[in-house]
């Protein structure tokens, strides 16, 4: 039998541009907490957030990307003194790919019994070519907690392994991928994340949530759902959960809210599900749960929520929870670029109605848009711009159109032949444009979006400068030396954005 008794979870650095370097989150990362919590009482397990222990470690990548945590010697040497007998790592984002290669090609060189698994969702699309590399022995497809746990009681009893379900190795020199087919069905029966094995202080005292501003610097991310029933083209998550859309139960949701406050004193709940509030009736059972057991939180949804599921009544009980800002999905402002191009079951009209009722209940309004998609005209895209302005938000966030792997985005501009040359996952930087358009030029569509993203968000300074300054107050409290290279740097980017070529 093959010993398995030591494992070791790890989330790798990370990249962010340039342009938003000091704002890069430090998140405890919920995969490798579930994974770990999944197996923890029949392994012996350690969980590595690299990204965040390592956060002030900063080096240039060159491409405007910079590159945040702990160096990969580090990480080794951290393997190495752990010594254990699995080496799994999650893969968030397709440039933490080469940082991924680096640390199985060292674990390898400390101990090639070493069994190196790699999750996430660069490798759960593109499994062939992530196996290109020898030191990765396996991949988890997407969802991974059963699958992993099957995987390691087959090593460890030397069992056959080949049919199961949802994982990716090398055969006899060739690949071979077994799709995910099967998926948790009561998400119940997951345990909390494995809290207790991260650096919950070092959460705190950074005090850099996904949203980057936040009520309390003792706040907490939780996902009480997987899946969504959206299409939208730009997005591989829902593809990753199984097409379908799973819940926690609402008591089951509170009772993690509530040990987070009991255990970790946590005042901010950042609910990061793909579609909160998707079955309405859950979600407000979760809302007057949280006022019913006296939990006294703030919360928001850093990672979008769904316009077209909210409502007056929702919104009052949501207010009432503690709910102090909402991160609304707009994507477009214009409805046919939404309709035909995006896919995305939302209407204009209704966002203008719901944002009212949003604003008329003092709630945040934070938005995210998207533009340069394939076939989106220059007109339309200056639609989204204006509307973006028009619903007088509290502060938006402004993207370029990027095929993620396993997206239908990615696909379109592929049969459109409008990749740019020598495209790679691993090295794109989604603050510029990756494809070329007989529409615009690159240079033209990131010019353009940096001066209007600049030009609205100065226009909230102007509009409320007192709730201006309260987003950015505790930041510069927790943060003070990135506060002065934001300063800096945000300096540097005025100038810059008024002497480029104005015309698109």
């Amino acid at each position: 039998m093959q010993q398995i008794d030591k494992i070791f979870l790890i989330y790798p650095p990370s990249t962010q541009a340039a342009i938003v370097s000091h704002a890069l989150a430090c998140v405890p990362p919920l995969g490798i907490a579930y994974l770990g919590s999944f197996l923890k009482n029949n392994y012996e397990i350690k969980l590595l957030d690299s990204t965040t222990e390592g956060n002030r470690n900063i080096k240039n990548l060159g491409n405007d990307l910079l590159k945040i945590g702990l160096p990969e010697e580090e990480i080794v040497k951290r393997i190495s003194d752990y010594s254990p007998n699995v080496v799994g790592i999650t893969c968030l984002s397709s440039s933490q790919m080469p940082f991924i290669r680096k640390i199985c090609q060292l674990t390898k060189e400390i101990n090639p019994k070493i069994i190196t698994i790699i999750g996430g969702t660069h490798p759960s699309f593109l499994p062939k070519e992530t196996l290109g590399e020898k030191s990765i022995d396996f991949i988890i497809l997407g969802e991974g907690e059963e699958t992993l746990q099957s995987l390691l009681k087959r090593l460890e009893s030397e069992q056959d392994f080949t049919d199961l379900d949802g994982i990716a190795f090398r055969r006899d020199s060739q690949v071979q991928v077994n799709p995910k087919t099967r998926y948790i069905k009561n998400l119940d029966d997951l345990p909390f994340p494995a809290w207790e094995l991260l650096p919950m202080e070092r959460y705190s005292a950074f005090n850099i949530p996904m949203s980057i501003y936040c009520k309390s610097r003792y706040w907490a991310p939780i996902i009480t759902s997987r899946g969504c029933t959206a299409k939208c083209t730009f997005c591989s998550s829902t593809t990753f959960w199984g097409n379908h859309y799973r819940a926690r139960s609402p008591n089951y949701v509170l009772d993690e809210i509530e040990l987070l406050i009991k255990e970790y004193k946590i005042k901010e709940i950042q609910f990061l599900d793909d579609n909160l509030i998707l079955d309405k009736e859950r979600a407000q059972e979760i809302f007057q749960g949280i006022i019913d057991r006296k939990l006294n939180i703030f919360w928001n949804t850093p990672n979008g929520i769904a316009p077209w599921k909210l409502d007056e009544d929702l919104l009052k009980l949501m207010k009432s929870s503690g709910c102090y800002e909402l991160t609304l999905a707009i994507e477009s402002g214009d409805q046919e670029v939404l309709s035909k191009i995006i896919r995305k079951p939302l209407n204009l009209k209704q966002v203008e109605s719901v944002t009212k009722i949003i604003q008329k209940l003092k709630i945040r309004t934070h938005a995210f848009f998207i533009v340069g998609f394939p076939g989106e005209t220059k007109e339309q895209i200056y639609r989204t711009f204006s509307f973006a302005r028009k619903l007088r938000l509290t502060s938006a966030w402004f993207f370029i159109a990027t095929p993620l792997p396993g997206s239908e985005l990615y696909d379109m501009f592929k049969n459109k032949g409008c990749l740019k040359e020598g495209f790679d996952f691993e090295t794109i930087n989604y603050n510029k444009l990756n494809f070329e358009t007989s529409d615009f030029t690159s240079q033209e569509l990131v010019t353009v979006l940096a001066r209007e993203a600049f030009t609205f968000n100065l226009s909230v300074l102007f509009r409320n400068p007192i709730l201006f300054f309260q987003r950015y107050i505790l930041f510069l409290i927790t943060n003070p030396l990135l506060s002065i290279k934001l300063l800096i740097y945000s300096g540097i980017s005025v100038i810059k954005i008024f002497f480029l070529r104005r015309s698109f």
